[in-house]
């Protein structure tokens, strides 16, 4: 408990920084300052050609730190931190990571679309270890209604803001285990405890669902306020709902603008909250008993951009449904050292998660960035298994042009089983967590 009102106080005191580094910036600097609205630039089209085509290309280099367990019923094998995803064979690798094509435009005044595919090797393409192309957005919003749009399709989800931008304009290579444990939903057909099944998930939510938004921004200067509300099947990318209750999301957000900067570049800052509420089958036990579970998570956050400086900052809860990674730390299908197991992934579905990071980036000459940001996540917060997840990540952002940036980013990770001794299997495991270093080429078209 007090740990969570420590980490409430933290997050409070951001809140102020960025207060008063913006008011203090209308008396030195004769600009203004904002922050991205995530759903109005990817949900609105302004009136221009019907048709507009674009994409990117994402290159990418990493050293996920290799490693074998030192502990356990899996020791001596490959540490499942230690490789690269979603391929897992490797601690190191080069990867066509993404290719993304899509086209967007305005039909009318009243109405606009955005459909867009994915290919590559990632955690939304890989499949049965084969790599496909994925379709990850299909979507047409209505603008007939006063103070309501109405967005109707796949899409990205109104919740946490790093997921909303994440590649591109992302200032990372990897997400936080905040985010990619807590929001980045796999979906199961098992919690785990079949000690002789892999239990591998089918394709990654990528942070995206099938439904029906309620949207809009009003503009009371030099204040925006924006809203959502969407009900959607709570099933990913998937094309077929699994169950008959649908997912809730609510969200809203504050920004103080200033005018300076558009789009993705837009000075200000924004405070903002959201929540996301749904139920998911999944069998459980030995004999798989399929069991309903509740799905909730919600957070809050805030982001300054302004002139060289950018703060971030989000925490969230989560409950039930719990991704808790691989049996023993290993690479999924390892068998273990008796041969009468084989190392699966696991969910906690009565557990709960807290997340949360912070931020900072500076542009210490044009177009190069400097980067810090420190996340924490702490999993199964409610049994002695517990485990903490730290990351320090340090990167450099450069945009070489328009259309052309790269990314260097290295990971000091960290974790351990506060409520187990220090010889545990698990505390000596988590020991072991090795650093990362990524490289990424990204070309916009």
């Amino acid at each position: 408990m007090r740990y969570r009102v420590n980490i409430l106080r933290v997050w409070m005191g951001q809140v102020v920084l960025g207060m008063l580094l913006l008011f203090s910036s209308d008396v030195l600097c004769p600009d203004s300052a904002g922050a991205v609205n995530w759903l109005m630039l990817q949900g609105v089209e302004k009136k221009t050609a019907p048709i507009r085509f674009g994409g990117f290309l994402l290159l990418d280099y990493i050293n996920a730190g290799g490693g074998d367990l030192p502990a356990g019923p899996f020791t001596g094998t490959a540490l499942n931190s230690g490789v690269v995803t979603p391929n897992q064979r490797s601690s190191a690798e080069f990867n066509l990571r993404k290719l993304q094509l899509g086209i967007r435009g305005a039909l009318t005044d009243k109405i606009n679309y955005s459909l867009k595919t994915i290919s590559g090797n990632n955690s939304a393409t890989r499949i049965d270890d084969h790599n496909r192309i994925r379709l990850i957005e299909s979507s047409v919003t209505l603008n007939h209604l006063p103070g309501a749009r109405i967005r109707i399709g796949m899409f990205k989800t109104p919740a946490v803001e790093e997921s909303l931008g994440f590649v591109p304009p992302c200032n990372y290579i990897n997400l936080t285990n905040m985010t990619n444990m807590l929001m980045q939903e796999r979906f199961f057909d098992a919690d785990g405890s079949d000690p002789t099944d892999v239990n591998a998930p089918g394709v990654a939510g990528c942070c995206r669902d099938i439904g029906i938004m309620v949207f809009n921004t009003f503009n009371f200067k030099p204040w925006e306020l924006t809203y959502a509300a969407m009900l959607a099947n709570g099933h990913g990318l998937n094309l077929q709902d699994d169950n008959d209750n649908p997912d809730l999301y609510l969200y809203f957000a504050a920004e103080r603008l200033r005018g300076v900067g558009k789009g993705t570049r837009r000075q200000g800052w924004k405070l903002f909250a959201w929540y996301q509420e749904g139920q998911r089958s999944l069998d459980v036990g030995i004999s798989h008993t399929e069991r309903v579970f509740r799905r909730c998570r919600y957070g809050m956050g805030t982001t300054l951009l302004w002139q060289n400086l950018r703060i971030e900052s989000e925490i969230i809860k989560a409950n039930g449904m719990i991704f808790a990674g691989t049996d023993g730390g290993a690479v999924p299908g390892t068998v273990s050292n008796n041969g009468l197991s084989v190392s699966g992934y696991n969910v906690l579905p009565e557990d709960q998660a807290l997340g949360w990071y912070f931020d900072m980036g500076c542009e210490i000459f044009a177009d190069f960035w400097l980067n810090a940001r420190y996340d924490r996540l702490d999993l199964g917060t409610e049994t002695n298994s517990e485990r903490e997840f730290k990351t320090l990540s340090l990167g450099v952002l450069y945009r070489f042009s328009s259309t052309l940036r790269g990314k260097l980013t290295y990971e000091i990770r960290s974790g351990e089983a506060p409520h187990q001794n220090d010889s545990s299997v698990s505390n000596r495991i988590l020991d072991d967590l090795p650093n990362r270093f990524s490289a990424q080429l990204l070309y916009l078209f």
